[in-house]
């Protein structure tokens, strides 16, 4: 179940319809089947790496914990000389999160799903993040 608050029309969810779990775009309609109970059916997207390629992270293949671990980057276009980055990590365990960066500090807490990635784009480009699932 993902807690609504942190939806924002354009987020991408897990929906269950009846035997099918399919990732979908929230509209209004989605915050109205929330709105009646069936907060349920919607599950958050974990940051895996395939979801990860698809939002533009490439993967650095010189990453000091491969093969055990992955790390991921994605480089913000923003304007300034500051160096704002997006680092994903899978660690040994198969556990995935992320972390903002500027200039190489970490910025923000761990986040772990697809709806908080696109939140946290959002708010610091302006700009929806270009997925293609």
């Amino acid at each position: 179940m993902i807690d609504a608050s942190e939806l924002r029309i354009g987020n991408y969810v897990l929906h269950k319809a009846s035997v099918r779990i399919l990732p979908v775009k929230c509209t209004l309609q989605h915050f109205e089947l929330i709105s009646k109970g069936l907060a349920k059916d919607f599950f958050p997207i974990p940051l895996k790496p395939e979801i990860l390629q698809k939002c533009g992270f490439s993967e650095n293949k010189k990453y000091h914990l491969l093969p055990d671990a992955r790390e991921f980057i994605l480089t913000l276009p923003v304007m300034g000389n500051n160096k704002n980055e997006i680092y994903a990590y899978i660690n040994a365990g198969k556990e995935s999160y992320a972390r903002a960066t500027v200039n190489d500090i970490v910025i923000t807490n761990n986040f772990y799903y697809l709806h908080q990635l696109q939140n946290l784009h959002h708010v610091l480009i302006g700009s929806e993040l270009d997925i293609i699932l």
